[in-house]
Parts: C-alpha cells; sequence; structure tokens
C-alpha cells in the first residue's frame, strides 16, 4: 500500500508470457584462457586446486575416523559429531568463494565444510603481510600451541601459518574443543568465523536464506559495496522460509525509485543442488521441475538473472560467479545461482544410500571436480606430475598435523556451559559516524508539554522519533508499518518523517521479516521489524528462536545480535482463536531471547531505548489494548519525558505497596491485568486485606528477587496472567516462590489465568475466558 503508485482496475483481454531463457552450463574455457584473458593468474589457479584439497582432507579425515574407529594418520581421537559431507562439492565453495573479496559475506549450511575453509582460504590470500601479522596477533595463543614462528618479511610463511590457524580452529569446533571458531557451542553444521565475514551456518534447512537477505539489506543500505553468497542445498529450496526470502530480495520497492535509490539486494543465492535433500530426489520425484533455477522467474521479470552450473567445474562456478558479483556491485541484484553437482558420500555417513544406484554414483565419480582439475592442470602445462603429487601430500600432512593439535587441545570448562547464551555487551553511546540522522519532517510532538500526561502510542511513537534521529543504523520493516503505520496505528507519522530507505513495508512474511532482521543486525544495523499479532509469531518460530535467539551462543560468543522484534496481544474483542492467544511463555524457551511487555506510556518509552541499547534479541510486546481500547488507553496515560532516558531490562516494578503486611498477599502479573489488580487491590483494602502489586514489565530475565522480597513480606502469592495456566509463566513463578520461599508462606500459590482452551469469539465465551478483576477477588479471598 503506497500513495506513490495507483492500482487501477484493467481487464483488457490477453495473455502474460511468464518466464524466459536461463542458461545452462554455458562456460567453456581453459586455465589458459582465463589466465590470457587476466581472469585467473597461474598462483590463483594452483590456489584453486589447493583450496579443494584442504576441504576434501578435511572430509576424508571425518570418514577414517568413523570407518576406522577413532584412527587418523598418527591421531587416535572418537568423533561423535555429525557427518554431513561435502565430498564431491569441493568446486562449488572453491570457485564460487574464489570469485568475492576477504570484505564480502558469505552464509552458510549444515553441509557447509568447503564454505568455511574456502572462505579462510582466500581471505587470507588476499591478505596483505600487515593484516596476516594482525591476524596471527589474534590469534597469539594458538599460534604459540602449534608452535609456529614466522618472519614478518616472509610473506608466503606467513600465509601457511594463518592458514593452519584457520585449519585448527574449524577441526578443533569439529572436534568440540575451547579453541574451535565457535568454542565447541555450534559445532560440524554450525560453523561461523566473523573475523572473515562468514555470517554462519545453519542446521535447519533453508534457515540462512533469509539471513543472507538481510545482510543484502544492510549491504543496500550502508552503501558499502559488498555482496554476500547465500549457500543452501536443493532441499532448502522447496522450503517455505525461502520463498519468502527470495520474494523479499526481490522487492520492487528496491530498484524502481519507490524507496529513492534505484539497487537491488547484492545477494547472490547459491543453490548447492547435490542431487537429494536427504533421500529425496529433487529431479523426477519431489518437485515438478528440471532444475530449480526455474523458479527465479517466479520473483522479478529477469528471472533474478538465474542461470545453471556445472558445479563439478571449478572453472565454470568460478566464471558464473564473478558475472554475477558485478552485477550485484551494480545494484542489479539479486542473482540465483543453480551450481548442479553431487555428494559422492550419504546424507551423512549413517545414511543407508538405498535410494541411489550404484551405477548413478559410479558416472557421477567420474566428474570428481579435483581429479578432473587436476587433469586439466596437468595436460596445460600449469603443474607437473611431481608438483602435483607434492600439493596432495602437503595438503594430506598439514591436515594431519593440525589435526592431532585439535584433538589434543583443551576442552570447554563443563562450568561454562551456559556462557555466551546472552551477549552482555550494552551500548552506552551510538558511534559518531552514526549520529544525526537525517528528518523529512519534524513531528508535532517534539514541543509537547512534558508535564501533560501522553497516551502509549504516543510515548512509543516520540521513542522511535528519537531513536532513529539519533541513530542512523536503526532501520524499521513489516507489514503495512509504511504509509498504514501498522494494523494499530502505533508508528503512523514515522514514514514521513524518516522516509523509505529506512521504513518499508514487506509481503505476509513473517520468516522473512524476522530472518532478515537477524542477517542486518549481525552486518552492524539495528532492526526493528514487525509481527503484526503474535499469533502470527509461530510462522517465524524458527528464525526467532532457532536463529536469532540461538546466534550469540553457537557462534561462541562472536556475535551479538541487536535486533527488536515489535509484536502485539490481543484479547476481548472476539477476534477469537488466531489472533486473541497470549503466547509469551511459548518465547521463554528459547534461551537467547529476552521478552519485554511494558504496561505504561513511562516505560514503553523507556523499555524501548533500553531495548535499543541491548545487544540481545527482544521480543518486544504491546497489548493492544493500550493502542485501541479508550479505557486501557486512558489508564496508560503517563507523565513522560522529553529527552532520552531507559527503564532497565530485567527489574519489575511495585506498582502498589501493601499498607502494612498483617494481613497481605502479592500479586504478580503483567500486560492490561496491572490495572485489574491494582482496581482489585483496591476493593480488598476495604475487605482489610492489603495487595503489594507488582508488574513484571520484562518476563525474560525475570526479576524474581523482587518477588521473592515481597511474598517474605506478605506469605501469600496470587499470579496473574492471560496466557493459558497449563506450562505458562505463572507455573515457573510459583515453583520459584516455592523452592526459594517455601518457609515464609501461609497458604499456597494461587494464579489467574485463561482456561486450557482456545480463545472464543462470541462475546459471552469471551468474557468467561479472559481473566479479570472479578476472578482476581474471588481467588484472593480465597487465601483468607
Amino acid at each position: 500500500m503506497v500513495k506513490e503508485i495507483n492500482v487501477m482496475p484493467e481487464f483488457e483481454r490477453g495473455v502474460i508470457r511468464v518466464g524466459g531463457e536461463i542458461p545452462k552450463f554455458r562456460y567453456e574455457g581453459t586455465i589458459r584462457g582465463e589466465i590470457e584473458a587476466g581472469r585467473l593468474t597461474k598462483d590463483l589457479a594452483i590456489d584453486l586446486l589447493k583450496c579443494m584439497l584442504m576441504i576434501r582432507n578435511v572430509e576424508d579425515m571425518l570418514v577414517e575416523l568413523r570407518v576406522h574407529k577413532g584412527k587418523y594418520g598418527s591421531l587416535r581421537f572418537l568423533y561423535r559429531g555429525p557427518t554431513h559431507l561435502s565430498i564431491g562439492q569441493e568446486a562449488m565453495s572453491t570457485g564460487a568463494i574464489s570469485a568475492i573479496t576477504l570484505n564480502d559475506y558469505i552464509t552458510s549450511h549444515h553441509r557447509g565444510h568447503g564454505d568455511v575453509v574456502a572462505k579462510g582460504y582466500f581471505a587470507l590470500r588476499e591478505m596483505t603481510e600487515e593484516q596476516l601479522v594482525n591476524y596471527l596477533k589474534r590469534n597469539e595463543r594458538i599460534m604459540n600451541y602449534l608452535k609456529l614462528k614466522v618472519e614478518k618479511e616472509d610473506r608466503d610463511a606467513l600465509f601457511e601459518a594463518a592458514l593452519r590457524v584457520h585449519l585448527f580452529k574449524i577441526i578443533a569446533e569439529l572436534f568440540g574443543k575451547e579453541d574451535g571458531y565457535c568454542r565447541g557451542r555450534g559445532g560440524s553444521m554450525h560453523i561461523a568465523c566473523f573475523d572473515l565475514n562468514h555470517l554462519g551456518a545453519t542446521a535447519i534447512v533453508g534457515g540462512c536464506v533469509a539471513m543472507a537477505v538481510g545482510s543484502g539489506i544492510a549491504s543496500r543500505y550502508l552503501g558499502d559495496d559488498r555482496v554476500t553468497l547465500c549457500f543452501a542445498g536443493d532441499g532448502a529450496y522447496n522450503n517455505g522460509v525461502v520463498q519468502e526470502a527470495l520474494n523479499m530480495a526481490c522487492m520492487a520497492q528496491f530498484t524502481n525509485g519507490l524507496m529513492g535509490r534505484r539497487y537491488g539486494i547484492p545477494t547472490i543465492f547459491i543453490i548447492v543442488n547435490n542431487q537429494y535433500g536427504m533421500s529425496g530426489q529433487q529431479k523426477g520425484e519431489v518437485t515438478g521441475i528440471d532444475y530449480l533455477a526455474e523458479r527465479g522467474f517466479a520473483y522479478n521479470k529477469i528471472g533474478m538473472h538465474a542461470e545453471i552450473v556445472n558445479g563439478m567445474d571449478v572453472l565454470a562456478v568460478r566464471d558464473a560467479t564473478l558475472r554475477a558479483v558485478e552485477l550485484a556491485r551494480k545494484g542489479e541484484g539479486p542473482i540465483l545461482l543453480e551450481f548442479v553437482g553431487y555428494r559422492f558420500k550419504g546424507h551423512s555417513l549413517s545414511d543407508r544410500e538405498y535410494y541411489r544406484t550404484k551405477e548413478e554414483v559410479e558416472a557421477w565419480m567420474r566428474w570428481d571436480p579435483i581429479k578432473v582439475y587436476s587433469e586439466r592442470l596437468l595436460k596445460e602445462g600449469i603443474l607437473t606430475k611431481e608438483e602435483l603429487d607434492r600439493l596432495v601430500k602437503e595438503a594430506r600432512l598439514r591436515n594431519e598435523e593440525v589435526a592431532k593439535a585439535a584433538a589434543e587441545a583443551p576442552d570447554p570448562d563443563p562450568k561454562e556451559v551456559c556462557a555466551y547464551t546472552f551477549s552482555e555487551e550494552v551500548e552506552e553511546e551510538v558511534p559518531e559516524e552514526f549520529r544525526n540522522a537525517p528528518v523529512l519532517k519534524e513531528p508535532e510532538f517534539v514541543n509537547r508539554d512534558p508535564n501533560v500526561e501522553i497516551t502509549y502510542r504516543e510515548a512509543l511513537l516520540e521513542a522511535f522519533y528519537q531513536a532513529m534521529k539519533n541513530d542512523k543504523r536503526i532501520v524499521f520493516w513489516g507489514e503495512d508499518i509504511a504509509d498504514y503505520g501498522g494494523a494499530f496505528g502505533a508508528t503512523e507519522g514515522l514514514l514521513e518523517m524518516f522516509g523509505r530507505e529506512r521504513i518499508f513495508n514487506t509481503a505476509i512474511s513473517e520468516a522473512a521479516i524476522v530472518g532478515a532482521g537477524l542477517g542486518a543486525a549481525l552486518r552492524g544495523l539495528k532492526p526493528v521489524v514487525e509481527i503484526m499479532y503474535i499469533d502470527f509469531i509461530t510462522q517465524a518460530l524458527d528464525q526467532l528462536g532457532n536463529h536469532a535467539a540461538k546466534w550469540c551462543y553457537m557462534t561462541g560468543g562472536q556475535v551479538s545480535v541487536p535486533l527488536i522484534v515489535r509484536t502485539t496481544i490481543g484479547g476481548g474483542r472476539g477476534y477469537a482463536g488466531q489472533h486473541s492467544q497470549s503466547l509469551e511463555s511459548l518465547l521463554l524457551h528459547f534461551p537467547g531471547l529476552k521478552v519485554v511487555y511494558p504496561s505504561n506510556a513511562y516505560d514503553v518509552k523507556g523499555m524501548f531505548m533500553a531495548s535499543l541499547r541491548d545487544k540481545n534479541p527482544i521480543v518486544f510486546i504491546e497489548h493492544q489494548n493500550f493502542h485501541r481500547d479508550p479505557v486501557y488507553s486512558k489508564l496508560t496515560k503517563r507523565k513522560v519525558p522529553k529527552e532520552e532516558y531507559i527503564v532497565p531490562l530485567g527489574k519489575a516494578a511495585v506498582v502498589r505497596k501493601a499498607a502494612n503486611y498483617d494481613n497481605a498477599v502479592t500479586i504478580i502479573t503483567w500486560s492490561y491485568l496491572v490495572y485489574d489488580s491494582l482496581s482489585a487491590a483496591e476493593k480488598l483494602a476495604k475487605e482489610g486485606i492489603e495487595a503489594e502489586v507488582i508488574d513484571l514489565r520484562t518476563l525474560y530475565p525475570l526479576d524474581m528477587e523482587t518477588v521473592l522480597e515481597s511474598v517474605r513480606k506478605t506469605h501469600r502469592a496470587v499470579v496473574v496472567h492471560q496466557a493459558i495456566s497449563f506450562m505458562s509463566l505463572g507455573a515457573e513463578i510459583a515453583a520459584q516462590i516455592q523452592e526459594k520461599a517455601l518457609d515464609y508462606l501461609d497458604a499456597p500459590i494461587l494464579r489467574v489465568t485463561a482456561p486450557y482452551c482456545t480463545p472464543p469469539s462470541s462475546a459471552v465465551l469471551e468474557r468467561e475466558f479472559l481473566p479479570n478483576e472479578e476472578d482476581i477477588l474471588e481467588t484472593v479471598r480465597k487465601l483468607f
């Protein structure tokens, strides 16, 4: 919905021609031809082989350790991790990553050992001597452990030392060691190395694709001329989040001038088509097309510049990626490349491989990318047989030596099992280069009287305005948040203040909205994304709970995720079971997420500001009643300072203190039930019962100390919330009170909740379903 583009009725008879030609296996070059054209050097031609050998050796090691029960060269080590191997696919990682720069980014997947090896190999190869020295200084402890000593002037020795450090950190991660890239927290399927611009690998099939869109959005917004390569398998491209992500990457507003700058997302989506998901065969079984690249025309008129490439030919892969990178840097992205190849091993080493024939495997193995490329190097006179043999032996020896050192490296400290669940970073000041963002239209509220109360919505909008004015990194996207200002008008007017480069609509694609937010956050932006109703957050739960929440932990604390996901909770308006649920407890089962739920105008501004300073993914919940219901809109009004301030996360508020503790109860609650609880407390006071009311405000981290301090004085507790009782946050609070304050209790801990059923639509039934003031009064009286 944009006023700049009219959608008029048009019913003229005709046809729509969809699609066009997709180039297929077009590369016919030679090594010598590439060198003569200046697209390759002899050294780089050899580097391509060296990188593929390095990848193959890492994975052969895992095969030997598993098959030979812990034996690999002189190493004796029982490897216990996953074995999703890419043997046969080395040309895809090597060729593609050789075509980008040190400053470019990649995302990867569960079969991504080759990607992390290649990203390090070519990033280190591109580094200057000074950069290599700095890399080794950052890894000085590992250098000493590996007993590596090099002269600063010897670039080849610096590169070899850096390469060994890189390889060590990969194998140490595979072996679950503290010195691994992710300190043993991620393992085989989740390797990331942020110092080399590898944003991470995900074991959720297709999970990295939306992240790569977010990285591309960050490059577009920052104008840094960096591209992102997104590696994901053929199975991933049948996943819903991938379809959402590709559509989001191709949104017309990026290129048609609506957002001002005409520049497409510089992300190159690489389909690593090894023919099988696990055992599901892409061609002839689980899809209705021959090549997944055909789907490019579903997303834009130019088919995402789709191309089908021989993924067994490292030069063909490199050629296609170089051309894709050129397009991306010119703003003509995104690009879709399908690398057609084969995995020589099964889905994992436990795979029984009943689903493919010996004849098929043998036919593909004749196209072994290392064997075929080695023969070309010999035939074209780039290498002699002796030189080739030496390279093969060196690669094996390096891997054996480094693997032995990695196996003997220290394990993580078991006492630190929970380390890196959250980032401890809090940003106190905005870096100079991101301050003082341009404002297109000053809002009227900048001149408001701070002594006059404002509404919840007004306080939130002011927080948005001040934060975005003071920090250019804050961008905001979601469904209907631009011209419309969100389903509840919470951000109405924000578009006019800052424009579409920073505030833009997306399709109804909750998974892509959140996943792209994660990718942009990993690139240094501070995205705020909106999921209209918390009921819809289930559509995005994988990206939120399996990715954003886990990224700090699974990367061993290499990175923080400054992402805010705004959403709302409904109820009381007849919207029934898919628009009225209170699902906050669901979110609390994902370590790494913070959950914030302010209940008044003062808190919503202060907690939004605090959330922006935090470096963790935060779900920021707003009750719809606070935006629209006239009663609650009045109740939530407060005097709010005009200047910026913060309300600390993880600190509950005692919103009503008991006048005395002779005959008292603690009511623990949050959201709109704070007001029902306060009203009930006044009535109880007339009956001689004093109620101390606590508004949790932050659901995680949970401020149990404030709760316990009150219960130790009142000797009674009632927990009140809108969600159903079973497995709720209320149950956790009750359990902790019982564990930590049992001796202080004079009565059982009671709860006031919704019953265990789906929210109904009928007004009569919904009134019965939702907890209210009368339910609180009745429950408290039972304690006395």
